[in-house]
């Protein structure tokens, strides 16, 4: 998370990694995770609240052990942001600033960045590995300018790019147009609509079937309360459903008795910087998100890590429940006029939107989408004439990761029309903005 996204996370600006060899077994034979089941199902109810929260065909974490323990002690204490610190509408990413695993400005070294959401939320480094390209971004507002802001542009940070990485239909942050732009700070009232899912539940666990049905509720509530609300091809399929999955792939709390994590109402809260009153008041505190005491991330490896591959098939999980989640296309100027557009008319024919559905094909699918929507770090009114040597070491960074099968996205339409709407694909504007 939207990584994303965010979240919001490291997804909204990277590239998606290969199938790693146990996915493919799993891809490639669905009976693979039928006979998992048969084999090692439980009846027992606390196991059975105790979901795969993410990963190959849903299959269970190979291990825990105790050094799966984050540090929150001594230079990883808590420590809230200064008045000039940046923080930004990924929840996950805040608390790494305000942890010390980032650096506490919130404007985060590249290879940092990657480095640090593998170790402490076992997101796979072939995420961070593409974001090379650029020396530095913001996991907020915009920062400051440096020496190298003329050639890669300083960026807009996560708080700037609305229908780039950051999306309607967030798990917790609101819609551009109806929150005046402010796509940062978290909306209570939509928190309060997931946490009210499991809040009186025997044991609470937030895991990928609860975030399934947050996930139909935040997109129908943008549909039913935004004339225009957009959901695109990038910014909205890919990183906003996976700001979704990423709260229990990234954020359950494991142990030898949850070896497959558990997010219970307190890990929450802690980590979306709410406080709850003895009433049941809920009270957000902007930038104060924390990692909790005694928290125990994912194990690390490739079976284990959360890769593309994993939201692969998260994602056709959604598609199950939510079918308009795995869409394209907005509202046309009022509410509830949601006009889908097929993939295939914004990609060349590439990909539609069907193929979606196929793991394997998705994954090519982010691969493209991502080298054909230059990313933000990329923009700067100054690049002119080095713009190709910009995407040259763009495509020499995720090339590596690409199957070579995979259908290339040429020229993405600048524009695509339905009856009613024409929204360019990159910013989400609409034709009456556009005149």
């Amino acid at each position: 998370m939207k990584i994303i996204y965010s979240s919001a996370s490291l997804l909204l600006a990277a590239a998606a990694q290969a199938l790693c060899p146990y996915a493919e077994r799993a891809l490639k034979d669905p009976s693979l995770l039928k006979r998992h089941l048969e084999e090692h199902g439980s009846t027992q109810d606390e196991h059975a609240n105790e979901k795969r929260q993410s990963g190959p065909g849903g299959l269970p974490f190979t291990t825990f052990n105790e050094n799966q323990l984050i540090d929150v002690t001594g230079v990883h204490a808590w420590k809230a942001p200064g008045p000039d610190d940046l923080r930004g509408p990924c929840p996950g990413l805040n608390a790494l600033a305000n942890h010390g695993y980032f650096p506490h400005s919130g404007v985060v070294p590249l290879t940092v960045g990657a480095t640090a959401t593998q170790q402490v939320y076992g997101l796979a480094p072939n995420f961070g590995i593409p974001l090379t390209v650029a020396d530095t971004w913001s996991i907020g507002g915009k920062q400051p300018q440096t020496l190298t802001s003329p050639i890669l542009g300083a960026g807009d940070g996560l708080s700037g790019s609305h229908n780039k990485y950051e999306s309607d239909a967030s798990p917790g942050r609101g819609d551009y147009y109806l929150f005046n732009a402010d796509v940062t700070n978290l909306r209570v009232e939509k928190f309060k609509a997931l946490y009210d899912l499991q809040k009186d539940k025997p044991v609470p666990n937030y895991n990928l079937d609860v975030l399934i049905q947050h996930r139909k509720y935040t997109f129908d509530d943008s549909k039913s309360t935004n004339p225009y609300f957009f959901f695109e091809p990038f910014a909205g399929l890919a990183v906003a459903n996976a700001a979704h999955t990423f709260i229990p792939a990234l954020f359950s709390n494991h142990s030898a008795q949850y070896p497959n994590g558990i997010l219970d109402k307190e890990t929450l809260k802690a980590f979306f910087a709410i406080t709850e009153a003895p009433d049941g008041t809920l009270s957000y505190k902007p930038g104060w998100e924390r990692i909790p005491d005694n928290w125990y991330r994912r194990p690390l490896g490739a079976v284990n890590e959360y890769t593309p591959a994993s939201f692969a098939q998260d994602l056709v999980k959604i598609a199950a429940v939510v079918p308009e989640a795995v869409s394209v296309g907005g509202n046309t100027g009022k509410v509830n006029s949601f006009t889908g557009v097929d993939l295939g008319d914004i990609t060349g024919g590439a990909y539609h939107t069907t193929d979606l559905l196929n793991p394997t094909k998705f994954v090519c699918y982010f691969y493209q989408i991502t080298l054909a929507l230059v990313p933000d770090f990329l923009r700067s009114e100054a690049l002119g004439s080095v713009l190709g040597s910009a995407l040259n070491l763009l495509h020499s960074k995720i090339d590596p990761f690409v199957d070579p099968s995979c259908a290339k996205i040429g020229m993405i339409a600048v524009a695509f029309v339905s009856p009613s709407f024409k929204i360019h694909p990159l910013t989400g504007v609409f034709d009456s903005e556009l005149q």
